[in-house]
């Protein structure tokens, strides 16, 4: 049976090489989406804490809503900071629920890897709402006498 002959070296060579060609864009995609997914993840939860603190913050009597806004964006960093918008809704009286809100745009936490496969960051946001029930005294308005 002369039909059957082994594989060269030669061949070994090219099939390999026709794996790796196949195989390369696979690993590269799944490479990119970690890494691009661990850094949004990282991102959301610096957005979160940012919007958790200035809640707690805006909720005490002794903070202005500057010194609020300026604390959120000392929290989320110079490169997070530089695009978001920070909202901040204070309570007239105590007991009220005020809000910090902040939205993030995605292009600023991570480089856009996975444009390729239909995945763009452009035009998508970090966002984090806390709401906080505010504890500083009731403003009194006294048009009475």
């Amino acid at each position: 049976m002369d039909f059957i002959r082994p594989v060269t070296s030669g061949r070994r060579g090219a099939i390999l090489s026709m794996e790796l060609v196949l195989i390369l864009p696979i690993i590269l995609v799944l490479i990119f989406s970690i890494v691009e997914f661990s850094m949004l993840m990282s991102a959301q939860t610096r957005v979160a804490t940012a919007a958790q603190n200035g809640a707690r913050l805006m909720s005490l009597c002794t903070y202005s809503d500057e010194e609020v806004q300026e604390t959120v964006r000392s929290q989320l960093g110079p490169e997070l900071a530089a695009e978001s918008e920070i909202l901040i809704q204070p309570a007239v009286h105590a007991g009220e629920i005020g809000r910090v809100t902040i939205r993030v745009p995605m292009s600023k936490a991570s480089p856009d890897l996975l444009w390729m496969t239909g995945f763009s960051l452009k035009d998508r946001f970090i966002n984090a709402d806390v709401p906080m029930v505010m504890e500083r005294t009731a403003v009194l308005d006294r048009t009475w006498n």
